[in-house]
Formats: structure tokens, C-alpha cells, sequence
């Protein structure tokens, strides 16, 4: 079986964005009085309003971060992530459209900047019984929104026992091994966890009688446990026999159901027995990650 590094590497995302808070000091001096605390402080979000451009920009920004998170897995420490070398192609197209969505974005928008600030300014005006204690300097100019916007990526190998140029101490040796290990089982245990995660929800669901409280679920319920799979697909980089026959079985029953959700929502008995199916697969996952 290839070693982690033959399979992966590792991706650095790394975010820049201007601050879009201000500190409300009115606020926070009858906080600081009521609480008897004068360590409390108190910030308020600039560009309230969600269909001004910048909350938009601020917006997509966020789905950066996300399709990252959502399509890597984690590696030992909160820095760099691991990524799959079959997803590499996939993963820098997908993260190349979303930057430059939000690059031409704000291309667009900068030049029309300061008329959004005012808008914001306007925005939290509407409701006269409360006090407007915004002004345009507590906002960053348009060249420091700009300035301060950037993304940067970086991919790296994974480290290997190849990689030192000198002799190092068994222990030491021994240690970077376990290390390795524990990676690999990490990473292993993250993937199965984007199946199981939804699945434990949907099943939730199920166990509950149709008609009794709480019992109605959404037909994203069953995307989801659908799209886990299809990530657990992706990123899963064990080859074990236990793990793929986890992902085929969930694979198998889930596929039942999802042309037809309504089957689950009108037929106590087919949804009794997809809901002790599920539970059952739901079960195998969690033993086999540890988890009671």
C-alpha cells in the first residue's frame, strides 16, 4: 500500500481582509457600568445591510474558506491541510473560480466604494428610536478594504522519513513514525465523519413516528448523507476493506430513497426499516472510528 505522502500533499490557505468592525464606546461604557466590568469592550459590525455590495463581497470571501474546509482534510495541527493528489486539479479550479469571483468583484465595486459606506451609514439610520453612532471615519478607506483583501496558497509535500538528510535518533524516529500514523487516522476518521455526521440527523429523523412531533424532515436530509459520500469518495485515501464496504453500504441504502424521500415520510413500515438499516450502518461507522 502506498505511504500517505504517495497520496496526498498538504495546502496552506491563508486570508487577509480588512477589519469591518468598529468599537462602540457609548455601548460599551453602559455594558461596563451595568456589569461592573471595565474589561468588557464591545465591537459593532459595519455593513450591516446583506444586500449592500460589501456584505456581498464579504460573502463570497467566506465561501473561499469553506470549499476549502469542506474538500481537504485536517492534519495534525490548525495550519496546513491535507489534500488528496486525485482532488489536486479539481480542488485548485474550484478555488481559482471562487478567488476570482470575488477579485472581480471587488474591482467592480471599489470605485463606488465610499457611496456604499453611506449606504451603510443610511441603512442603520432607519430605525429613529435608536441612536446612529456610525460615521465614515470609523470605516476603513476603500484602498485599505482593498489593500487588506488577499488569499494565498501554498502546497507542500508531506513529510517523510526520506526527507531527513541526517541521522536521527531512534526514538525520534519512532515518534515522526507514530506521527505519521495518527495522520493517516485522522485524516481516515474526518472522511468517514462527513458521512456519518448527516447520517446520524437523518436517522434522528426516522426514529421519530411520522405525524409525531418533530418527525417532518427536509429533502436536504438525504442530500446531505448523499453529498457526504460523495466527499468520503473523494478524500478517503484508505483503501481498507472495512472503509469502502462502509461508504457501498451506505451508498446502497440511501440510494433506495433518494428519487422517492416521500416513501419515508408516508410508509411506517419502509421508513422503520430504512431508519434500523441506517442506525445500523450509522453504528458500524461510529466503531469503527471509536466512537461509542
Amino acid at each position: 500500500m502506498k505511504k500517505l505522502n504517495e497520496k496526498a500533499m498538504l495546502v496552506k490557505l491563508t486570508m487577509r481582509r480588512a477589519n469591518l468592525t468598529r468599537r462602540d464606546q457609548t455601548a460599551e461604557a453602559i455594558i461596563q457600568q451595568t456589569m461592573d466590568d471595565t474589561s468588557l469592550v464591545v465591537n459593532s459590525k459595519l455593513f450591516r445591510d446583506k444586500t449592500n455590495p460589501i456584505n456581498k463581497i464579504m460573502s463570497d470571501v467566506s465561501t473561499i474558506y469553506t470549499y476549502h474546509k469542506d474538500n481537504t482534510l485536517p492534519y495534525m495541527d490548525k495550519g496546513p491541510r491535507i489534500l488528496p493528489i486525485t482532488m489536486y486539479e479539481e480542488y485548485t479550479a474550484a478555488m481559482r473560480e471562487r478567488i476570482n469571483k470575488v477579485d472581480n468583484m471587488v474591482g467592480k465595486a471599489m470605485p463606488h466604494y465610499n457611496d456604499y459606506v453611506l449606504m451603510d451609514i443610511a441603512y442603520r439610520s432607519q430605525d429613529r428610536t435608536k441612536p446612529q453612532r456610525a460615521k465614515i471615519e470609523d470605516y476603513p478607506t476603500a484602498e485599505e478594504f482593498e489593500h487588506k483583501l488577499g488569499y494565498d496558497l501554498r502546497f507542500l509535500p508531506l513529510p517523510d522519513t526520506s526527507h531527513f538528510l541526517f541521522d536521527i535518533d531512534e526514538a525520534d524516529l519512532k515518534a515522526f513514525q507514530e506521527s505519521t500514523v495518527m495522520a493517516e487516522r485522522i485524516a481516515r476518521d474526518d472522511a468517514v465523519k462527513r458521512m456519518l455526521t448527516p447520517l446520524v440527523k437523518l436517522v434522528d429523523k426516522l426514529n421519530k413516528p411520522i405525524d409525531s412531533d418533530g418527525s417532518i424532515f427536509r429533502d436536504s436530509a438525504i442530500e446531505n448523507v448523499i453529498e457526504g459520500i460523495e466527499l468520503a469518495k473523494k478524500l478517503c485515501m484508505d483503501e481498507s476493506p472495512e472503509v469502502v464496504q462502509l461508504i457501498n453500504s451506505l451508498n446502497a441504502e440511501v440510494s433506495k430513497y433518494a428519487n422517492d424521500v416521500n416513501w419515508l415520510r408516508a410508509s411506517p413500515p419502509i421508513r422503520d426499516q430504512a431508519a434500523k438499516k441506517l442506525a445500523d450502518i450509522a453504528s458500524q461507522m461510529g466503531a469503527f472510528m471509536g466512537v461509542a
